[in-house]
């Protein structure tokens, strides 16, 4: 192989300099307090506790290794996160549930409640297009939702119509199909 053909490979890095190596790490152990200061914080405004520090996990002042210090710091971090999502999901999951809660109690409360019903009816029968939940709504909260959503049922074609169209299409007689090419032909 020709020499000017190779192609030209990227010039490598110098190796890091401890000064330049030691600077890096504390930018990221900076970065990593900070998300980690947020999400604990988070946490605690969410489920109205203080965080509580586990004493079976090692400390992070006994790793020597600093890159596995932030390693351990990173995947700690990350585990809080996580946590603090999982809260809010269930806190939104919650909120949905005591919404809907009051809404039904609001609507079967008395006869001004009969309008809010219709409403909802009406909502849920345009929204709600899967026939487990709406049998779910129908059977748990004794809602008069159909099965099906209505507009599901008038897509479908006629299947009767369509075969006996065929059956007198064959029952006529070949010729007045006219000529069929055979498949593959």
């Amino acid at each position: 192989m020709d020499a000017a053909a190779k192609p030209k490979r990227a010039p490598r890095r110098a190796p890091e300099s401890e000064v330049a190596r030691t600077r890096r790490f504390q930018n990221l152990a900076v970065q990593l307090a900070d998300r980690e200061h947020r999400a604990r914080s988070a946490l605690a405004n969410l489920t109205g506790a203080l965080p509580r520090h586990r004493g079976h996990v090692t400390r992070l002042d006994q790793i020597e290794d600093e890159g596995r210090r932030l390693q351990v710091w990173k995947a700690r971090v990350e585990r809080l996160e996580a946590l603090l999502d999982q809260t809010e999901r269930k806190r939104e999951t919650r909120a949905k549930i005591v919404l809907g809660g009051a809404l039904l109690a609001e609507a079967r409360a008395d006869d001004e409640g009969a309008a809010l019903m219709a409403r909802l009816l009406d909502v849920l029968d345009r929204r709600v297009n899967r026939p487990r939940d709406r049998k779910a709504l129908a059977d748990t909260l004794g809602l008069a939702i159909e099965p099906l959503p209505r507009s599901s049922t008038a897509s479908l074609p006629d299947f009767d119509a369509m075969a006996r169209a065929r059956l007198e299409d064959a029952a006529a007689g070949p010729g007045s199909e006219g000529r069929r090419r055979k498949k593959g032909a």
